[in-house]
Parts: C-alpha cells; sequence; structure tokens
C-alpha cells in the first residue's frame, strides 16, 4: 500500500491500520463490520482550516463556514462541528432538524431547499433562521406566514450567476460547460424571475432581504472557476440593489462549496486528475474578487459576512469504511487463476456501481497493511448485484476473518445507504484519540420493517 496517501491522522503500526489512536482491526471487532468510522480531529482540523485560512484573507467582515449538513447528517457529528463554531447548510426539514438537535445557533443556520412546506418557513422565522428562497412563490409565504407569526422573516436569494466569461467543462459531467449546468440545475431563481421578484419586497413588510446565496458544487478546483463565480455574484448584487432601492446593500453573501478535499479522492466527480491548489489560493481568489467587485459596483465590502459551504472538502477524509472478509473463492479450472474475496459491505452502502475496474475508494487490508499487495483479487459485496467493489486488485494474500478499509468515506456515502435484499443498514462509531464511540447504532431487522404494513385481509395467510 506504499502508492496510497494517507491522511496525518491515519498510521500504521506492528502491520495494522490506525485512526487517531485506535487499532482499526480491534475497531472492527468490538463494534461489528461492515461500520462507519469517522475521527473528530480530522473533521475539526478541517473545519478550523477554512474558518482561519478564509479570515486571514478576509479582515473587513466575518467568515462564516456553513457545512453542509448532506454531506453527513448525524447528529454527534453535527455537535462536535457547533462545539468548534461552525455554521451549517440544511437542506429540507430533516436536515434542519439535525442542526437543532446538533445544538447550532439559530443564527448560524441557514434552511434552503428548493421545494418548502408552509410548516419549516414558520419554523424558520419563529425561530429566526435565515431563509434561502429557491423560487419566486416562497415571498409570497414568508410575508404571510411572518405577518401570522408578528414577525420578521430574513431571507436570501438563492441566485444562478451566469458566468459568461467561462469556457471550463465541468469535473462532474466533462461533456458540459459549467456556466451551462449551473443555469440549467434545478436549484436556484432563474435570473428572470428574480428581476420579476425584486420589487416586491416594497409591499412585504415582514420580509427583510438579507442577502444572497449561491451553490454551484464541485464543478472545478481550478482559481479561475471561482473568480468567474464571485464576480458574477457581485454583478447580480448590482442588480438587485438597482431593483430593490433605498440603498439595499447585503449583510450575507454566499458563495456555497464546491471545494475539493486535499487529497481529492471523490467517487462521485469524474476529473479529478489534476493538481489540487491550495485552500490559501481559494480564500485569496474569492476574497479579493469579492472585495474589488463590490467596490467596483460603489457598494462596500466591510462588515459582510461572507459564507462558504463546504462539504466533500471538510468531511470526506474524516471517514473510513471498515468491513471483514467472510469467504474466500478461487478457480483455477479452464486455465484460470481468479480469486474472489466475499465481503459483508456492499455497493448499497457505499453508493457506487456494481462493477469497479478501480476501487472507488483507496482499499487497506487492516491487519496486512504493511505486507506486500501483489495479489490480484476481486473484492465482492454481500448483495445480489454484480456487486464487485475492486476487480482484480492487488491485495495482500486475503484469508477469511481479514479487516478491510476504504478511505475517504466521510462525506456523501454513509447518507445514500440503502435496504435493497432487505439489508440492515451499518452503524457508524467516532474516534478522538484513544475513545471510540457509537454515534449511529447499526439497523436492526426489526427496524428494516418497521414501516411494513400488513392489510388485515392479509393476516390469515
Amino acid at each position: 500500500m506504499s502508492d496510497i496517501k494517507m491522511n496525518p491522522l491515519l498510521s500504521v503500526k506492528d502491520g495494522d491500520l490506525y485512526i487517531e489512536d485506535v487499532n482499526t482491526v480491534e475497531i472492527a471487532e468490538k463494534f461489528g463490520t461492515p461500520l462507519f468510522v469517522v475521527s473528530e480531529n480530522i473533521l475539526v482540523k478541517n473545519y478550523l482550516a477554512f474558518q482561519n485560512t478564509f479570515q486571514e484573507f478576509y479582515p473587513e467582515g466575518r467568515i462564516r463556514v456553513m457545512a453542509a449538513v448532506k454531506a453527513n447528517p448525524t447528529v454527534a457529528i453535527r455537535r462536535v462541528l457547533t462545539k468548534a463554531g461552525c455554521g451549517c447548510d440544511t437542506f429540507g426539514a430533516g436536515e434542519l432538524e439535525t442542526a437543532i438537535r446538533g445544538g447550532v445557533p439559530y443564527e448560524d443556520i441557514a434552511v434552503n431547499g428548493s421545494i418548502k412546506s408552509d410548516d419549516i418557513i414558520r419554523k424558520a422565522i419563529d425561530l429566526g433562521i435565515h431563509i434561502v428562497l429557491d423560487n419566486k412563490d416562497e415571498l409570497g409565504v414568508c410575508q404571510r406566514i411572518a405577518k401570522e407569526l408578528g414577525k420578521e422573516a430574513h431571507v436570501m436569494l438563492r441566485i444562478k450567476p451566469y458566468m459568461a466569461d467561462l469556457d471550463e467543462p465541468s469535473d462532474f459531467f466533462p461533456a458540459r460547460l459549467i456556466r451551462e449546468m449551473t443555469q440549467t440545475v434545478k436549484y436556484g431563481i432563474p435570473t428572470s424571475e428574480v428581476r420579476e421578484m425584486l420589487p416586491q419586497f416594497a409591499d412585504c413588510p415582514n420580509v427583510k432581504l438579507v442577502g444572497v446565496h449561491t451553490h454551484a458544487g464541485r464543478h472545478s478546483k481550478k482559481p479561475i472557476f471561482w473568480q468567474s463565480l464571485v464576480q458574477s455574484i457581485v454583478d447580480m448584487i448590482k442588480e438587485i440593489h438597482d431593483g430593490v432601492g433605498n440603498n439595499w446593500s447585503p449583510a450575507i453573501v454566499s458563495v456555497g462549496g464546491g471545494f475539493p478535499s486535499d487529497m481529492d479522492k471523490e467517487s462521485r466527480v469524474a476529473v479529478t486528475d489534476y493538481e489540487t491548489p491550495h485552500m490559501e489560493d481559494f480564500a485569496k481568489v474569492i476574497t479579493e474578487t469579492f472585495r474589488n467587485g463590490m467596490k467596483a459596483i460603489g457598494l462596500s465590502s466591510d462588515g459582510v459576512i461572507l459564507e462558504i459551504e463546504p462539504g466533500r472538502a471538510m468531511y470526506n477524509e474524516s471517514g473510513i469504511h471498515l468491513f471483514k472478509v467472510h469467504n474466500m473463492k478461487h478457480e483455477t479450472a479452464n486455465g484460470m487463476d481468479y480469486q474472489w474475496a466475499e465481503t459483508d459491505t456492499s455497493e448499497t452502502f457505499l453508493s457506487v456501481g456494481g462493477l469497479n475496474v478501480v476501487p472507488p475508494f483507496d482499499l487497506v487490508a487492516c491487519n496486512k497493511a504493511d505486507k506486500e499487495y501483489d495479489t490480484p483479487v476481486d473484492v465482492v459485496g454481500i448483495t445480489c448485484n454484480y456487486d464487485c467493489l475492486a476487480e482484480q486488485h492487488k491485495m495482500p494474500q486475503l484469508e477469511k476473518g481479514d479487516t478491510l478499509a476504504f478511505l475517504n468515506t466521510g462525506s456523501y456515502i454513509e447518507p445514500y445507504t440503502c435496504n435493497f435484499n432487505a439489508l440492515p443498514r451499518p452503524g457508524m462509531v467516532l474516534v478522538t484519540g484513544d475513545t471510540v464511540e457509537w454515534v449511529k447504532t447499526p439497523e436492526t431487522q426489526d427496524e428494516v420493517f418497521s414501516r411494513h404494513v400488513v392489510p388485515e385481509r392479509l393476516k390469515d395467510i
């Protein structure tokens, strides 16, 4: 495994893989597999890197890191970040509940989402949480509910900046340009409808427009993308300023997320094989472009809260996935020499395809981490799918009972787990130093069937 780059809180001691100060083989034995494991210290370290680096380049105002709850919507994980001082962006009622249970101060929560019920809007207004409007009708809903409550709704416009000068392909879908995808994606208010909305604020006395929000996503690591995005945001701020009147200026500007993780090991991004800039590069281009752009349109960045919404970049390297080899198969007939390692995890737990010629994540044999990786083997999952997690991938000679780990599974992996084959979903533990604790218990078979209802007429069968 000498070619596998590991983050500083993963190490090999006496042949075994450790996360922080704990042996992963012992974690697997004590808590069972398959299992998601999160390092608290990596997560906090990643948050502080964003907070401190961006703040260094933005002395005139506050940087507010609004970590994407969706990357790992676990209450205890959210409490770790809350304790560290991190805010959060929430998409929908479930993520808002995660933030509230996670102890996030209301002023550091944003309620996002393309379809918002009256209930979630009412809850946000009542608690003083700002709402990111995603369609033109939500303005009227906020006015109606805020008036009923006798309160003021604080809202932001989720805009779709048009990056006319950017001819870069998307890392998600290389056949398409970023500027096209950011216009055709479902979320955000179409610019033509933003223009329709601006005069309406004068008729909404219970609604205060506090800022603008955008979120392009992980389309590119290149600083030129961020420069074009932020400049386009500023261009729209000017248009909103003119359209709303009353010398309006934003108190909050969110440039969204889409930052790559340091090692950029991404199962959902098609193109990652080019240099990942340093965080300082992102911080410098975003803050300078915003500052200079605001000055050019006659507005000041002084005192403006500048929000960033990292997801992958904060969570990805904080997690690993442990699983075990339960059977070995070896075909030597018909001129073949082919091995399979049957494991207790699955593509449906990892949100990957059924045939992975290259492993979707770096793969380590936890109890043989220092051995020679020279034996081709199919590492396969437990479901009835093809479920080939790694095809003829070179590993140490595996045996029944070996513990394996996929690295860099901390973001957007566990939330996608499902119950294919009626399988219970794995649990999650949190590691800090030499301490390991449950933060989400494994699903039981009874829980898998807890929503099933049998009509009376079928009960006598």
